[in-house]
């Protein structure tokens, strides 16, 4: 028993390989974006319903604060030991200080907020892109107003902080100043 052996001389046209290899990578790709929008698009809801929730809680938890520390100033008036003009400075320095943390928080929750919210954009817009120039160009605009607002940011931060610093201290000068008043006289 003898076998033959089948030769086939098929002839495989380069091009037609080409264009089936690029066609397949060009589905792959566009699959790929899809995923990875889709994704993206998945975590910036998810953030965004974790931020909303996360500033209600923060504000919560603030005027929870502000309650108790007046019930607990309230709850001292009947004692002989309370001094009603100082604890009037150190009720009016802790109301400063509730407020202006209010304030940086929010400020820094905002920052984080609008930061992440720039991140998904370019995500996403990076991932529609086809072109590795406009990519690099995107990402150097991205990364150059990143830096810029991260700086004014800092700024507005200091600031916010310093006039913190100041009104929480501004009662306590002026209650020091009316005790050495007080004591001036009575020498």
């Amino acid at each position: 028993m003898t076998t033959k052996k089948a030769t086939t001389n098929a002839t495989v046209d380069p091009t037609v390989v080409t264009k089936e290899f690029e066609d397949m990578v060009a589905t792959g790709r566009k699959s790929l974006q899809d995923a990875f929008i889709s994704g993206t698009e998945a975590a910036e809801k998810a953030f965004k319903s974790n931020t909303e929730s996360f500033k209600t809680n923060y504000e919560k938890a603030v005027a929870e604060g502000k309650t108790g520390f007046e019930k607990a100033i309230k709850s001292l008036e009947g004692s002989q030991f309370y001094d009603k003009n100082s604890a009037e400075a150190y009720v009016k320095a802790s109301n400063a200080a509730v407020e202006k943390s209010e304030k940086i928080g929010s400020a820094l929750i905002d920052f984080g907020t609008i930061r992440l919210q720039e991140a998904f954009n370019v995500t996403k817009t990076l991932a529609e892109t086809d072109d590795v120039t406009k990519a690099v160009e995107i990402q150097t605009e991205y990364a150059k107003t990143s830096m810029q607002s991260y700086v004014s940011e800092m700024g507005k931060f200091n600031a916010l902080i310093a006039d913190a610093a100041k009104s929480v201290v501004e009662p306590f000068g002026a209650q020091y100043a009316a005790n050495l008043d007080m004591f001036s006289k009575q020498a």
